[in-house]
């Protein structure tokens, strides 16, 4: 039996794809356990995984990142350092308990499983300890034929940036302080490269072909993954549309009541699910017809589904197609526009962009998706990568092929 050690971002989109893995890593007989902020806490247990939590405060850190996306001065830029500072900080407050417990003999991890997108406690265990890691990533890699964002030249933005010169020298401090012998530029190369759990078919990831074998993509591993109760289907016989926009672009009454209108004169079901971001009565009188939620079991809801409208989020789409249910995504930020755009490529569905939504673009939207054979067509051949692409068992089996074969009666 071995010990797999994950050290995810505390967030939902990022979590929930590596509990089916860590399930499935349980079933054939592995230790799991995961350092992961307290509010994960039931979802990580109930994979039978061992759960180490740390404090933190979730408004703080979606007011970190999602309200500067409404400002006309947000720049990426500005998102790095956002994310650096906070990663920066998270690593400082979790790095001395994480090393006293996973330091211990007996609970030493064989593999650790990184989110590059996460804060360093696991990749600097990993490499102070020499333990192999695979990367979890729940949306695109990158590499020399395709990136999401620009490469940046560390020591060049130490130069022209100071305030990214001083983050990224904390960080330095940080790998001498653990005896990590490697420069800022060498650690970041190895955080974002080697294996890499991808929870993607090969067919979604942009320039997908360019990528070696150690890159796993494993497809959606969400569809197990069931937090929010019941949920009954209603018996009418006509079209149900599931709107959604995850947990962390969500407070935009005004895009729901959009969607209400939209919807307010079809003969279709329609379920919203607002994640908190609508107060009660924000929507104003809403028809029989369409159901507010606060939250929905998701996978509950696609089986019966017709259609998505959702903000773009990578698991959310490839969930929804692995159901066979085409969707139309609002992207909220760049990546997010990433996964839009990908949905016309691959013609599973369409975008709307977030400047363009009315309830008019919207219902005409829905009409065309739904009607069109070509996006039913193609929904259903990426539904056929997805399956083949493998799902938690070939995740699982990834994980194992890093582990260091026990020599015969040591």
């Amino acid at each position: 039996m071995a010990h797999i050690a994950f050290f995810i971002l505390p967030a939902a989109g990022h979590v929930n794809p590596t509990l089916s893995v860590a399930r499935e890593l349980v079933a054939r007989g592995h230790r799991v356990s995961y350092a992961l902020s307290e509010n994960y806490g039931e979802r990580v247990l109930a994979t039978g995984a061992e759960f180490l939590p740390y404090p933190m405060d979730q408004d703080e850190f979606l007011d970190t990142m999602v309200p500067q996306q409404d400002s006309a001065s947000y720049t990426d830029q500005q998102e790095f350092l956002n994310m650096m500072k906070w990663m920066l900080a998270l690593t400082q407050q979790t790095l001395p308990s994480f090393e006293a417990h996973f330091g211990a003999p007996e609970n030493r991890p064989d593999v650790f499983v990184c989110d590059p997108s996460s804060f360093w406690s696991g990749h600097i265990l990993a490499a102070k300890w020499g333990i192999p890691v695979i990367r979890s990533t729940p949306t695109y890699v990158a590499n020399e034929h395709w990136s999401l964002h620009p490469p940046v030249d560390t020591a060049e933005e130490q130069q022209e940036d100071p305030e990214t010169g001083e983050l990224f020298g904390v960080v330095a401090g940080l790998l001498a302080e653990h005896g990590v012998e490697k420069g800022i530029g060498e650690f970041a190369d190895d955080v974002h490269s080697g294996p890499a759990l991808v929870y993607l078919p090969r067919a979604f990831q942009y320039a997908g072909d360019t990528f070696g074998e150690e890159v796993n993509f494993v497809g959606p591993c969400t569809s197990a993954n069931s937090f929010h109760g019941d949920w009954e289907a209603p018996r009418t016989g006509r079209p149900l549309a599931l709107v959604s926009l995850g947990t962390l672009y969500n407070k935009q009454p005004s895009f729901f009541r959009a969607c209400v209108d939209a919807f307010a004169d079809l003969d279709w079901d329609v379920v919203i699910a607002h994640a908190g971001g609508v107060a009660e009565g924000e929507l104003g009188e809403v028809p029989e017809h369409i159901r507010v939620h606060r939250f929905v079991p998701q996978g509950e809801v696609l089986e019966h589904a017709a259609l998505m409208i959702n903000h773009g989020g990578t698991s959310t789409v490839l969930q929804a197609v692995s159901e066979g249910v085409p969707v139309i995504s609002v992207p909220q930020m760049a990546e997010l526009h990433a996964t839009a755009t990908r949905v016309e490529q691959l013609g599973v569905g369409a975008k709307i962009l977030r400047k363009d939504v009315s309830p008019e673009l919207i219902r005409e939207t829905v009409l065309a998706v739904a009607g069109d054979e070509g996006v039913r067509a193609a929904v259903a051949r990426l539904r056929g990568e997805i399956e083949s692409a493998g799902g938690p068992a070939a995740a699982a089996d990834a994980i194992e092929g890093l582990l260091v074969p026990v020599a015969a009666g040591a």
